[in-house]
């Protein structure tokens, strides 16, 4: 029989037939007991000997130990002999020679085995540990490589194995080097797939990965997909204008020292909190654009800056393609630059100031509360020099915008329209003469400026009503306090005067600059004096 019969017969006998405990009555184990401590005894006196140490030769003599199965190794035994499939063995033949150079690489050996190995599935059952900092198929043993393409297969398929942080490392550079897939767009989604599955479980790889993503979509040319919490939030206050309040808020909370969404403002009116802080930002940017001469979004989010950059650091890369000079912008915060094979990127500083930005929401937070008299005071942030009358100015802004959108709203029926218009037309009758009359009482009035010819008034049909942005019933009562004509038909037909008189003044006031109409206690409509001649010019006009 040959040796390795044998040894299988031998490991057939540890797993399959464990060998039978023999029994022991209890007076024979407590003979055995007493025979071996007093041949124990026997033996630790030198010099002494006993008639069980004088054996004769080819005698037999039985041991009381008991043998139950056990474990060679420390572990599986069978594991060891486990045949290496004939493409591993295939696999480590291969040399990593670079036929376009004529050089060999430690990339290009990575590049050709897993090109090699791509579509390699394995089923392997144990699971082996593999602590390797930077995995790679040369550099691991059979059994790690078996595991590692076991949780690959079962990956592939759609489940979510348990991993190690080695066996992400590798795939993720064979992704890297687009092994396994067909397109890099493929591959990208790959690479957040991994993100979303083990990110969290292992911090340090993530890490890794969220550098290599934005060198993958630079080299390949793949857009790019932002996962990282911090660059998205810079690029929505980058990007307010296309952003809601809401966004922009939790943009600025995410990089800020003080968390404004803990506020208790905050908590109370989320919406309008949110509203006010877009048109307190929009302020700061333009006052900083105009006053300071700077970017207000740099100075929350940090200068650009260029510096060379190593594309895919820390992975296992094979260059084999020939980059052109080309610029590739990302995004607003990232733009690479390649210039014969050589890379630089350009980006914000990597760490914003959060406690400038934790000023800013500090500052708009308690000088929103005194405004809103909100109970619990807060101590401001410390501000440049005039950020502080910005924020207070915008808010005032803000508050007289909203209070000009809900005014209340004047809507007539078409009853209430008619009678308006008669009342119009009775007024203005009023105030146009019929030419005998004129004629009787021309010598009683001073002399009239002789119009020129062609603009002689036309007594005839209804008069053109003066061009201002009021209505007919606001019209009507501004005519009836220029001339001193009564207003009553106005009364008659339903109208508020104090709505008129608050329309007349509203609508006014870019122009005349001022309030031309007064209420008095018993809500009688007055015309300051100041302005008649100005409003009789606008009427005339």
């Amino acid at each position: 029989m040959g040796m390795l019969k044998i040894l299988q017969q031998l490991f057939r006998s540890f797993t399959d037939e464990p060998v039978p405990q023999k029994k022991r009555t209890g007076s024979s184990a407590r003979k055995k007991t007493s025979s071996s401590s007093s041949k124990r005894k026997t033996a630790s006196s030198p010099g002494r000997k006993t008639a069980s140490s004088k054996r004769r030769t080819g005698s037999v003599s039985s041991s009381s130990t008991v043998y139950t199965d056990q474990t060679i190794l420390g572990g599986n035994a069978g594991s060891l002999f486990y045949a290496v499939p004939q493409q591993i063995r295939q696999m480590r033949t291969l040399s990593g020679y670079n036929n376009l150079n004529g050089t060999r690489s430690m990339e290009s050996l990575f590049y050709q085995q897993g090109k090699y190995m791509e579509h390699y599935t394995d089923d392997f059952p144990d699971n082996v540990l593999c602590g390797r900092a930077t995995p790679m198929y040369y550099n691991m043993k059979d059994n790690e490589l078996r595991c590692y393409f076991t949780w690959r297969t079962r990956y592939r398929m759609g489940a979510l194995p348990a991993a190690q942080n080695a066996f992400l490392l590798l795939y993720t550079f064979e992704l890297l080097n687009l092994i396994g897939v067909t397109a890099p767009e493929l591959a990208y989604s790959m690479l957040g797939r991994l993100l979303s599955d083990y990110g969290e479980q292992f911090p340090s790889f993530r890490k890794s990965l969220l550098r290599w993503m934005p060198d993958f979509a630079a080299y390949y040319q793949v857009p790019y997909r932002c996962d990282d919490e911090k660059e998205a939030a810079a690029i929505t206050i980058l990007r307010h204008s296309s952003h809601t309040p809401q966004e922009l808020l939790e943009a600025l909370d995410a990089l800020s020292k003080y968390r404004i969404r803990n506020s208790k403002l905050y908590l109370a009116k989320p919406d309008e909190t949110a509203e006010m802080l877009k048109a307190v930002y929009q302020a700061m940017l333009l006052h900083y654009a105009e006053k300071k001469k700077q970017s207000y979004s740099s100075f929350l989010l940090g200068d650009q800056k260029r510096e060379e950059h190593i594309m895919f650091e820390g992975a296992v890369f094979y260059n084999r393609t020939l980059q052109m000079t080309r610029d590739i912008r990302l995004s607003p915060l990232c733009v690479y630059h390649c210039c014969n094979g050589k890379w630089a990127k350009e980006t914000f500083c990597s760490e914003p100031h959060g406690d400038r930005i934790g000023a800013l929401l500090r500052t708009f937070d308690s000088v929103l509360r005194e405004m809103l008299r909100f109970k619990g005071k807060l101590k401001p942030g410390e501000l440049p020099e005039g950020d502080e009358a910005v924020i207070r100015q915008a808010l005032r802004d803000y508050f007289e915008e909203q209070k000009r959108k809900n005014a209340p709203v004047i809507t007539l029926d078409a009853s209430e329209l008619e009678a308006i218009r008669a009342a119009a037309a009775h007024t203005t009758d009023m105030l146009t003469l019929p030419e005998d009359e004129a004629e009787q009482e021309a010598p009683a009035q001073p002399a009239e400026p002789e119009l020129p010819d062609g603009e002689a008034e036309d007594t005839e049909g209804d008069e053109e009503l003066p061009d201002l942005p009021l209505s007919a019933p606001a019209m009507a009562l501004l005519i009836c306090l220029v001339t001193g004509e009564s207003y009553q038909p106005l009364i008659d037909a339903g109208q508020m005067l104090s709505v008129l008189a608050d329309e007349i003044n509203e609508n006014l006031y870019d122009t005349v600059g001022d309030t031309v109409i007064e209420m008095e206690d018993d809500e009688t409509p007055v015309l300051v004096e100041d302005y008649l001649e100005d409003l009789k010019g606008m009427l005339e006009g």
